[in-house]
């Protein structure tokens, strides 16, 4: 018996809080933190910041020890022009050779300093694809959220409909004990009613698929529950078409990552063009080596000391390859500078576009809620002359459907106003305010 309890007790604790409720801070920075996405794309960043030192560069020396042990067995007869023969049968020859070499090019046609500016350019490029990448997340992050605050809503609005429709029922069901109705009007009562569950099934099945991406987001069971706890934004100033133009050229990822594609590109150039010069490097060395042999001149030898000195190398022709890298580097600059500017087209063209809709949209939200108040107060109005006996049980339906669909279209323009402002928030950069660390 204690067991069962003490198990009732674990179930209902667990149903407690087993559904976690979220603000729109509180997810983002859940989504932030775990997702799988950005935890990869922040390693492939911390890949391009570790290749980026001054030994991928070309700033080091190499520096190389080689030891070697070998032993070699040989049958020889050696005759001399003087007579003598010296024979021998397996005969062990052993010799051991070991030597440390630094090898180190201080001039390579000025590649290594290029080189290195375009590591930094290489870093930089896969932070903001990190940027990127976090800031598509925010935007999904905030869409989902707001279109689950929505659904909740409609919940309730469907909810409270239901509700409605059974009093309209009970109403009619009263009526018609008193011989005031008939089983007409109370077949379209449960007719309405049904329709009423249906939606209100579908729209729980909407907030359940929902919930699934949501907490795939999150990175985590996607039968887990969550609740979503807020209130739609709406800006107290409007935007300006101007000014949010400007600022999207300016910091849109995309085209940041574009200007850096041409940096890198055109270092890339510089490189290939590093190949026309000369190249000079020093290399020092120490050398030990010893041998013993049972046949041959030496009975044994051993030697040892440094060694250092100058390489000079230049190739003068080298099948034409530096003239067609060059060329191709050219035209690879070329073809960054032209994806450029199509990029800096195609984010103006989607910036208008959600511009275009924030205007609609912020137009469109003030008409419904006008619609909104006035289908209340006219569905109030309306069901107190139904208790009256001045309207009919269908004509109070259609008030009632009416009311739904005010509040759906007013929940409606609400998102759209919102999906068009976080269109807008993706193209200028305001998302970034959000990463503490990008």
């Amino acid at each position: 018996m204690k067991a069962r309890i003490i198990t009732l007790i674990y179930l209902l604790v667990g149903s407690l809080f087993a559904q976690e409720s979220y603000t729109l801070e509180s997810y983002i920075s859940g989504v932030l933190e775990n997702d799988y996405g950005i935890k990869i794309i922040r390693n492939e960043a911390q890949i391009a910041k570790n290749e980026n030192n001054v030994g991928a560069a070309g700033y080091l020396p190499e520096i190389a020890v080689v030891a070697e042990q070998n032993w070699t067995i040989n049958s020889a007869r050696q005759q001399f022009l003087s007579g003598q023969v010296n024979e021998a049968d397996n005969a062990q020859n052993r010799s051991f050779n070991a030597g440390a070499m630094l090898n180190w090019t201080f001039f390579d046609g000025f590649k290594m300093f290029i080189t290195d500016k375009k590591l930094d350019l290489l870093e930089a490029y896969a932070g903001y694809n990190l940027v990127a990448e976090m800031e598509m997340k925010i935007y999904r992050a905030s869409l989902a959220f707001y279109t689950l605050l929505l659904l909740q809503e409609m919940d309730e609005v469907y909810k409270e409909s239901i509700t409605l429709s059974n009093a309209r029922k009970t109403q009619v069901e009263t009526r018609i004990k008193n011989g005031a109705s008939s089983e007409y009007e109370l077949i379209q009562l449960r007719l309405d009613l049904n329709a009423d569950s249906a939606i209100y099934l579908q729209n729980k099945r909407a907030i359940a698929l929902l919930k699934a991406e949501m907490n795939t987001l999150l990175a985590r069971n996607t039968t887990s529950d969550l609740r979503v706890s807020g209130e739609f934004p709406i800006a107290p100033n409007v935007l300006n078409w101007e000014e949010v133009k400007s600022t999207a050229l300016n910091q849109h990822t995309s085209i940041m990552q574009s200007k850096i594609s041409i940096a890198i590109r055109e270092k890339e150039h510089k490189e290939v063009l590093s190949r026309y010069y000369p190249q000079l490097a020093f290399y020092t060395g120490y050398n030990y080596g010893q041998s013993q042999n049972q046949v041959g001149f030496l009975l044994s030898n051993r030697s040892f000391g440094p060694q250092f000195g100058l390489t000079l190398r230049w190739d003068i022709l080298d099948g034409l390859t530096r003239m067609q890298g060059a060329k191709n580097a050219k035209l690879q600059t070329e073809n960054a500078k032209l994806a450029d500017a199509q990029q800096t087209l195609q984010v103006e063209a989607e910036l208008r576009n959600a511009f275009v809709e924030y205007e609609w949209a912020l137009s469109n939200i003030q008409f419904e809620t006008r619609n909104a108040i006035d289908a209340t107060e006219m569905a109030e109005i309306m069901n107190n002359a139904f208790l009256a006996g001045a309207f009919t049980s269908l004509e109070l339906r259609e008030m009632q459907f009416a009311i739904v669909l005010a509040q759906s279209r007013l929940l409606n323009a609400k998102l759209d106003y919102v999906t068009a402002k976080l269109n807008i928030s993706l193209a200028t950069g305001d998302f970034r305010q959000m990463l503490q660390n990008p």
